[in-house]
């Protein structure tokens, strides 16, 4: 073997994946040597991904796509798979097109992981149930989750909505005052139908903070209502979350700016009890 390969040899073995498949296969200089091509690509194009900040400064020729070594045996074997940061960003591209979020953002929150202490346990329980049972394509019944202001009840639906859309399901996810303001404001534009018609049939809907909003007779019989029964026909997976317990929530359906409808009301909090367990959160 001249200096020159000598060299080469020296170059390669200075890499921790090759010198790892060389001692874990007691790979001899000789069959080294026989694969001195393809190893020296491999470190070649494994500097390229050195430090590498992200997609946009990729200098591998397939954007996304970093070299893989491996050893069958009898000879070195040189593959592209895709990288972390092309992984992260088709993640990102399908959560865009799996969850549609109206009247909210989730800029501020941080949904890789859940904080877990005993609180939350019966209502994070009762949320892996959900997930597991109908990643199964069991039917299901979705969560009303009730608690106080700040307790963490948007956070958790966030990331069970997010959880959903990664799996590859299609989630609306609506902060329903301002939802209901502009279920109200599309009466005028006659957009309703179409609004009402798209949380009817999305495939898992999400209703953030119910009670939160004034409360029409309109917009409880022939909008919310109509939605919660097509949804339960259907059986469409559904949850809310509130600071209204069961008690408050009928009262809630009950009031309205004109009158008090205990019969209305009450079909509404039935296709809520037909769609939704309740369970609060401390």
């Amino acid at each position: 073997m001249n200096s020159s390969r000598n060299e080469l040899l020296k170059t390669v073995l200075k890499n921790n994946q090759v010198r790892t498949l060389v001692n874990e296969n007691e790979i001899s200089a000789e069959e080294i040597d026989l694969n001195l091509n393809t190893l020296l690509a491999f470190v070649l194009k494994s500097k390229k991904c050195e430090n590498c900040k992200g997609l946009g400064l990729c200098e591998q020729a397939s954007t996304g796509y970093g070299p893989v070594l491996s050893y069958n045996g009898v000879k070195f074997d040189l593959d592209y798979l895709e990288c972390s940061y092309l992984k992260e960003e088709e993640k990102k591209e399908q959560l865009k097109k799996n969850l549609k979020l109206l009247s909210c953002n989730f800029d501020n929150l941080n949904l890789e992981d859940v904080y877990v202490n005993p609180l939350r346990k019966n209502v994070l329980v009762k949320i892996k149930e959900c997930l597991d049972k109908y990643e199964k394509g069991e039917n299901i019944k979705g969560l009303y989750i009730h608690g106080k202001y700040g307790c963490g009840k948007t956070y958790l639906l966030a990331y069970l909505a997010k959880t959903l859309a990664n799996n590859g399901h299609q989630v609306i996810f609506a902060y329903y005052p301002d939802l209901a303001r502009n279920l109200r404001s599309a009466i005028s534009t006659g957009e309703l139908e179409e609004l009402v018609e798209e949380l009817k049939s999305i495939e898992v809907l999400v209703l953030d903070d119910f009670g939160g909003e004034t409360m029409t007779n309109y917009l409880r019989d022939e909008v919310l209502g109509a939605i919660l029964q097509e949804r339960m026909i259907n059986k469409k997976l559904t949850f809310m979350s509130s600071n209204l317990d069961e008690k408050l929530l009928i009262q809630h359906l009950k009031e309205s700016k004109s009158n008090i409808d205990d019969v209305r009301a009450s079909r509404i909090y039935e296709r809520i009890r037909v769609l939704m367990d309740f369970i609060e959160l401390s």
